[in-house]
This record gives C-alpha cells, sequence and structure tokens, in this order.
C-alpha cells in the first residue's frame, strides 16, 4: 500500500504515512534550523501532474522522519560519548563527579526536547509516530477488565472537559461496553482506552494533552469499586520514558556502573529505533517515486486493492493498526474529488 509503511514501529497501535516527488527537506535540516523548520521546508510542488494533488501528507511525513534521524543521531552521540566518560571513570581512582553530571543533565535537557525536535513524530518510547502527534500510554488505577465486568453492578460518573459521563460496570457487563463507555468518557480531554496484545485495559493520550488530563479526569462511583459523593481525580500514571537521565547517579564507582547499564540499553534502543526511521525512509521514497509516475485514478485503483487485501488477512488487529492511521488526514472533499475523476 503506497501509504501505509510497515516498517514503522507502532505507537500504542498506530502507524501513519504523502504522495508526491516534491523536494523535502533534508535530514541536515534538523541539526542547523530544528524539526519543525525541516517541515517547514517541505512544500508540496505547485507545477507537477494532477496525480500530485495529495502529495502534502506523504511529504510532510517522511521530512518528520527525517527529523526524527536527525534527533536519534544527536542523541546517539552524546549518549556515547557519556558511555565512553564512564567507562574511563571506572577505571580511576577519583571520580570526576562534576564533569559526569553535566554530561548527564545535558541529556536530560536532549530529551526534553524530543517532541519539539522530532517534530512529534517520536513518542517517550522511541516509537516512530508519523501522521499524528505522539501519544502517552498511561494507567488508571482501580480501572481494569476483570473488576469492570464482574463482580456487583455499580454505575461510574467521569467528568473530563465539562462533560459528565456514566458507566454501568459489574454484573455482567461485557468488555465491548467496558471499552464504548469509558472511550465515551475519556473522549472530551483527548484520550481514550484500548486492549494491548495481552488483553489488558491500556489508556493513552495526546502528549500535548496529557499535563491536563492528569488533573482534569474525575470519577465517582457507588462506594464499590470507587467512593460516592464528591467525584475524586481518577490516579493516572504514566509509562515510564525509554530514556530518564534525570535518576541516573554518579556520585561514586557504584553509582557510575549503574548509570553505565542504563546507558548502554538507551543507546541500543535507540539503534533499534534508528532501523525503524531509515526503513520507513526508505518505503517512502519508493512510494514518492511510484507515485509521481503513476496518475491518480491508478494510485487510488492500487491503493483500494491493496486496503482491501491487508484488511482481510485476518481477524485480530495487527492489520487494522497498519491500515487505519493511513485514512488519517484524508477528508471527505479528498474523497469526492477523487470519485470525481471516474
Amino acid at each position: 500500500m503506497p501509504t501505509t509503511f510497515s516498517s514503522i514501529n507502532p505507537a500504542g497501535g498506530e502507524s501513519r504515512w504523502r504522495k508526491d516527488g516534491a523536494a523535502v527537506a533534508p535530514a541536515a535540516a534538523f541539526a542547523s534550523s530544528g524539526g519543525r523548520a525541516a517541515l517547514a521546508g517541505a512544500q508540496p510542488s505547485q507545477a507537477g501532474p494532477s496525480g500530485w494533488r495529495y502529495s502534502t501528507q506523504l511529504n510532510e511525513q517522511l521530512s518528520a522522519a527525517q527529523c526524527a534521524q536527525g534527533f536519534v543521531d544527536g542523541m546517539l552521540r552524546q549518549l556515547q560519548d557519556f558511555k565512553d566518560n564512564l567507562s574511563r571513570q571506572l577505571t580511576q581512582r577519583r571520580l570526576d563527579g562534576a564533569g559526569l553530571a553535566a554530561q548527564r543533565d545535558a541529556l536530560r535537557q536532549a530529551w526534553q526536547n524530543r517532541r519539539a525536535d522530532s517534530a512529534g513524530s517520536l513518542d517517550s518510547q522511541l516509537r516512530l509516530t508519523l501522521g499524528a502527534p505522539a501519544r502517552q500510554n498511561f494507567t488508571a488505577r482501580g480501572l481494569d477488565l476483570d473488576s469492570l465486568t464482574s463482580g456487583p453492578a455499580e454505575t461510574l460518573s467521569f467528568s473530563a472537559g465539562g462533560v459528565a459521563t456514566a458507566l454501568r460496570v459489574g454484573d455482567g457487563v461485557t468488555r465491548e461496553q467496558i471499552l464504548r463507555g469509558l472511550n465515551q468518557a475519556l473522549g472530551p480531554v483527548g484520550a481514550r482506552c484500548e486492549l494491548d496484545d495481552h488483553g489488558r485495559l491500556g489508556f493513552s493520550s495526546g502528549e500535548g494533552d496529557w499535563a491536563q488530563l492528569q488533573g482534569g479526569l474525575t470519577v465517582r462511583g457507588g462506594g464499590v469499586r470507587f467512593p460516592g459523593g464528591v467525584p475524586q481525580p481518577l490516579a493516572l500514571e504514566a509509562e515510564a520514558p525509554a530514556l530518564d537521565a534525570a535518576r541516573w547517579q554518579v556520585d561514586d564507582h557504584a553509582q557510575v556502573r549503574l548509570a553505565l547499564q542504563d546507558v548502554l540499553r538507551a543507546i541500543a534502543r535507540l539503534q533499534q529505533t534508528r532501523a525503524s526511521i531509515d526503513s520507513a525512509i526508505a518505503e517512502a521514497r519508493q512510494s514518492i517515486s511510484q507515485l509521481s509516475r503513476s496518475d491518480e485514478q491508478s494510485w487510488a485503483s492500487a491503493f483500494v486493492g491493496d486496503f482491501n487485501a491487508r484488511l482481510n488477512q485476518s481477524a485480530d488487529f495487527g492489520h487494522l493498526q497498519q491500515l487505519v492511521p493511513a485514512l488519517l488526514g484524508i477528508s471527505r472533499y479528498r474523497v469526492v474529488a477523487l470519485l470525481s475523476l471516474r
């Protein structure tokens, strides 16, 4: 499928991917002008054939992938330098604690700039999420499928974003009803729930919405799972980030040794992400090349055929995770314009 790229590591089940051969900001633009500037450089060609009319999304996402590539490369360089310094310090009788702390703090600052410098295409787990903002995974204390589908009946009242939603739980309520009701309750604050690969209930929100969500979602029960009376803030816990330099202590040799182990794991994680980004960029460039040589009608026919083939391969959600994000950004007007070509 031209607009779906299987090599992208999905975030919470998401992979997204423009159609054209227009100029794309190179990865080097990341180092000199930041991720968002690289996106600004990817403008669709105005002089190409009509087959390039729908090129904006793919080139923007390719540019975002290049920004992610630049961010990862920069983090890898810093981590490699930090690793080398940690290794040297372990062989010395006396530690340069101040120097190590300065390197650690620089890494922490670089990580805090992840969203901006990767053009929003890398989440906190270093998963590539192109075509939509990265999401923050989290858990909600007291909300799990076992307790919500069994036990005495209870009505939970959620309040989020000024919208109140009631959800009946327990006493034979199905998993599908729980999922539907929770998504209705979380929707006003940009969050959603879904099942993970192990069938457990998980939650996510846009990273930009996370801070507001933490204090903006309340629940009131009937005294079974949650207390009644005044609504209470729902306890939410964010998924731990892939890299947490703030917890690396470098005051003695034992701490330095532990920090070195964490740094080695972070380097391996970044290298995996780098490989995924490389594959996604290669697929994007191949699709751009193919699409630039075809007219819209041929492209649309191939897209529909490939889409249906993938959709009907199995009954699980693995293929939907690749297919659904490909439709993001395709408005009703684009569909009408395509159909008008027939």
